[in-house]
């Protein structure tokens, strides 16, 4: 079974033994430096699912490129020699330090991290400063004795960083929302910051309401001769004795905070107000709009940020103003766009009380924001922005540990929350209805069309949302249909102990875990260097497909889960073949000690089972990963198309917490890639694998979920059952620093090569249009992109083209190009890309049928030449279907189910079957059945050896019964 491990900050130390030779995937006596040939085998004949005829062919291999260790950074050999020192080997691709600085924003980046991974002279670059837009000012440098505390290592100092959430949510004014997952903090491993649910800030009244004691932003002006005393209170309440706070450490920060904040000076400027007259009605009025450029000031004056308001409201009241009642008796929530929602929250980090981001920040030199499409710097720019490292100031947020962690996810929550509010405005605004229904709407005298279409819900180009996962599972099982199964399935994990990542730490006070960024950056720049040692430096052999999708579990570290689909001639269709490129075993360690540390370090599960019941791999007593596993002496493959490694009882053990672990509890693995990339690195091989759709499904499952449904109480049974996507989403998703980080960066979440092309396609008139509640109906049908799908563009394209029409539908983006803007097809000049066909019920009849034909029709130039066969036109494309003979013996249903096979899970081909059955279209239903009842009985047997805990229960058995 694929081990996908629970990763973890403190799982893994970096290797520091003695340099060894270079090391390639297949073994000693079967390579060298030069090119040798080995006997390799091709498939060529599909005996069952999942299995080939094999035939023997000799296949001259290239040899396996040495490591460049001058290619990516200048300062290598330096690091070379500094890892060789601390025993680093020369094998380790070691990615530099951060040289490279934007000559914009003075950002400090790896070169990899520069254009295209060239280091530039004077240029500036993505990451940082979105190649010179961005233009913020420097926050003010904090009071000299408050910074101190982020940098001494005395006992105050020490108190303070390791309690600095603790000590900023005493000062904040604001409470925070969603749900703090405190779970996954148990035991010794370092925290983990990770919130779920829906987030936002709120904020109350100035003052409590009677009984009740103060909190967040009254404990400013409510009895504060002891608001020491209240602040510790209000804070007792998370487990943590009131020893874990120093007074000294709070009065200091309260007098910092009185003499700098001028968010504290407004409230102490209300409490002063108070004192004077206590039975005054006042409000204050926190200002939402400045009047100031953005993109050089940022530090407010008191007056600027707050105002006092004694009886009613004015008119000058903004949309965005915060107006806090003196008593309202309930919470307030603050737009994530006003300018004071950080600060507001995040008073330690922002000792003066400096804005945050607002939506009138405008990109450098632009002045006029009518003439630019993108005029002011979006919130993810302005993160990306604050977030960086530079030389010339010293930054409180990425100093600030647990806090940091938690600024983090509640940027990106800001930055998610205000994508979903747009998208739920929309739901007003926006209609979707095919071009032939506007038509009939015109027809019958409507000008306005605010009644008519459906409202858009949740897109599939919203990441993470339950269309976008379900789009990306289609789009890597069409790789499948062109390609074949993938042959390798790699689990590629962050290290946190990476060499890199000690080098930055090394001058500062921080651990890996307080600096979330700095590890998904060096992940993202050994992902990319091993996504490019398998494609093009072809350590396996030459690679026609990848997929790729990344994961944040629990512990917060990101890895990502790799298929790669291999060239004919690099497949592996004999056992033989796996064991010199994928070892479960441990080393000799005396032959190659370095190696027999890094499978200690890296790839050993557990110990886990009766010597320790509390590994987080234990369910139900037993590990759910199904280790140890048996020992083998040959590799072979099981009746289910999983591998069962070769595991010798040789003798060869590690230790790990007083257990000694054998070969039967080694995690797969490949020795070159584990030398290179010094990190937990599981490599399995899938190729006759039978359930390659539940491994897409798996890796393309989205962001961490908390659970799958939402539940609405009784009074909702009649609702007709209207779903708010928006708030699934919410309820369901948890989120960490790690991934937070990852999202800023706007890092691939998915990843796909070549490209997928999704095509739709429709019946003649019924192409789908989107259009606004307040359109002209005569508007919305003379654009002259309404009438122009894809689709039928295709059919324009193959009218003008002779190469056209010589492909199918689904062969088209091949060859062609889909121009977006000018709505066309051009020729295709460079790249590679497959097609992919959206799916349909056939429920639909004729949309169904017109879909079987365009897989077999090439070139046609209209509707009616997709229906023409043998020059005859016919009326429906069922009756061309038959026509074509597609119908009459039941194969085309036979080949939608094996078709549908290969992205439905067995629960939707039964279902389809059962659709079949109701439409009466199958002309002899037994033969449709004893010719796909293997694919209809998919995953039952699955389901019964989890649902009985019996992992060898066979298929015949559940037949039986």
């Amino acid at each position: 079974m694929l081990e996908l491990p629970n990763i973890g900050f403190n799982n893994y130390p970096t290797s520091t033994l003695a340099n060894k030779s270079n090391y390639s995937v297949l073994s000693k006596d079967m390579t060298s430096r030069t090119a040798s040939t080995i006997c390799q085998f091709s498939s060529s004949i599909m005996l069952n699912p999942g299995c080939h005829k094999l035939k023997r062919k000799s296949k001259h291999l290239s040899p396996i490129p040495l490591i460049d260790l001058t290619a990516d950074i200048e300062n290598i050999h330096e690091v070379v020699s500094e890892n060789l020192i601390v025993g680093i080997s020369k094998e380790y691709l070691d990615h530099g330090d951060q040289i490279v600085v934007c000559q914009t924003c003075r950002a400090k980046l790896w070169t990899n991290e520069s254009i295209r991974g060239k280091q530039k002279k004077s240029t500036n670059f993505s990451l940082c400063c979105g190649y010179g837009k961005v233009q913020l000012p420097d926050l003010k440098k904090a009071p000299p004795t408050y910074e101190r505390m982020f940098q001494s290592n005395d006992c105050k100092s020490k108190n303070f960083r390791k309690n600095i959430r603790r000590y900023n949510s005493m000062f904040s004014f604001t409470s925070m929302g969603g749900k703090i997952d405190s779970s996954i903090n148990r035991g010794n491993a370092p925290y983990i910051f990770r919130l779920g649910g829906q987030n936002y800030h709120s904020i109350g009244s100035l003052l409590p309401a009677k009984g009740l004691q103060p909190k967040f932003s009254q404990l400013y002006i409510y009895d504060t001769d002891n608001e020491n005393s209240n602040r510790q209170r209000c804070f007792r309440g998370e487990n943590q004795q009131s020893t874990s706070f120093d007074n000294d450490i709070i009065e200091e920060l309260k007098v910092m905070l009185d003499s700098n904040n001028v968010l504290v000076s407004s409230y102490r400027m209300v409490r002063d107000a108070f004192q004077k007259n206590p039975h005054i009605d006042m409000k204050l009025r926190i200002i939402g709009k400045r009047n100031r450029d953005g993109r050089t000031y940022n530090l407010p004056t008191a007056s600027e940020v707050a105002a006092l308001i004694v009886g009613d409201i004015s008119d000058s009241i903004e949309n965005r103003d915060i107006v806090v009642q003196t008593k309202s008796g309930f919470l307030q929530r603050i737009s994530e766009l006003h300018p004071s929602y950080l600060p507001l929250q995040y008073p330690l980090l922002f000792p003066y009380g400096d804005d945050g981001y607002s939506v009138d920040i405008l990109h450098r030199g632009i002045t006029d924001t009518t003439n630019s499409k993108r005029a002011t710097c979006t919130m993810r720019e302005f993160f990306a922005f604050r977030i960086q490292d530079r030389d010339h100031s010293f930054s409180l947020i990425l100093n600030s540990k647990r806090l940091f962690q938690q600024f983090l996810v509640d940027a990106y929550t800001m930055i998610e929350s205000e994508r979903l509010h747009y998208i739920r405005r929309q739901q007003h605004v926006l209609r979707c209805e095919s071009y032939e229904n506007l038509r009939k709407q015109k027809a019958q005298g409507a000008t306005s069309i605010s009644n008519v279409g459906q409202r858009v819900i949740l897109p599939s180009s919203f990441t993470g949302g339950a269309r976008y996962m379900l789009q990306n599972y289609l789009d890597a099982m069409s790789l499948c249909k062109w390609y074949g199964y993938p042959d390798f399935f790699i689990t590629f994990t962050c290290n946190p102990k990476w060499p890199e990542v000690k080098r930055f730490l090394k001058d500062t006070l921080l651990q890996p875990e307080d600096r979330p960024d700095i590890l998904c950056r060096l992940f993202k720049i050994k992902l990319d260097a091993f996504i490019k040692d398998l494609r093009k430096n072809h350590i396996f052999g030459i690679v026609q497909a990848v997929v790729y999708t990344i994961e944040f579990q629990k512990r917060g570290l990101p890895h990502s889960h790799i298929c790669l689909f291999m060239h004919s001639d690099y497949k592996l269709p004999t056992v033989e073949l796996i064991d010199p490129i994928i070892s479960a075993e441990i080393p000799n360690k005396d032959e190659d000690p370095e190696l027999y540390s890094l499978v200690n370090e890296f790839m050993i599960h557990g110990p886990c089972g009766a010597e320790n019941i509390n590994c987080p791999c234990m369910v139900d007593k037993k590990c759910s990963k199904n280790f140890p596993k048996q020992f083998c002496n040959h590799t072979s493959v099981d009746q289910d198309g999983f591998p069962l490694y070769r595991r010798r009882n040789n003798g060869h053990f590690v230790e790990k917490s007083g257990v000694k672990l054998d070969n039967r509890n080694v995690v797969p693995y490949n020795k070159y890639l584990l030398k290179r990339y010094q990190t937990h690195i599981n490599v399995e091989w899938c190729n006759q694998g039978s359930s390659i759709k539940y491994l897409f499904k798996y890796i393309n499952k989205g962001p961490d979920r908390a659970t799958i449904a939402v539940v609405r109480s009784n009074n909702d049974c009649d609702n007709h059952d209207v779903v708010d996507e928006i708030n699934e989403y919410y309820d369901c998703r948890y989120l960490s620093a790690c991934e937070a980080s990852w999202r800023i960066f706007t890092y691939d979440v998915h990843y796909r090569y070549p490209s997928v092309v999704r095509l739709p396609f429709h019946l003649p008139g019924q192409q789908q249009i989107v259009y606004g509640e307040d359109d002209d109906i005569d508007d919305v049908l003379d654009k002259p992109s309404v009438a122009a799908s894809m689709f039928t563009a295709w059919m324009e394209c193959n009218v003008i083209s002779s190469d056209a029409r010589k492909l199918t539908y689904v062969e088209f983006p091949t060859k062609f190009v889909w121009n977006r803007k000018d709505r066309f097809w051009k020729p295709r000049e460079v790249g590679k890309c497959i097609g992919r066909i959206h799916s349909v019920s056939p429920n639909l009849e004729e949309a169904y049928f017109l879909r079987i034909l365009l897989n077999k029709v090439k070139g046609p130039r209209s509707f009616e030449e997709i229906r023409t066969v043998n020059g005859e036109e016919y009326l429906s494309f069922r009756d061309a279907c038959y026509a074509l003979g597609l119908l009459d013996d039941d194969k085309e249903y036979i080949d939608a189910i094996k078709e549908a096979s290969h992205s439905g899970s067995g629960f939707y081909l039964r279902f389809l079957f059962a659709t079949l059955l109701m439409c009466n279209s199958m002309s002899k239903p037994e033969v449709v059945w004893e010719n796909t009842w293997e694919y209809l009985a998919d995953g039952i047997l699955y389901n019964q050896r989890q649902r009985l805990k019996l992992s060898g229960i066979k298929i015949l058995l559940l037949l039986f019964i």
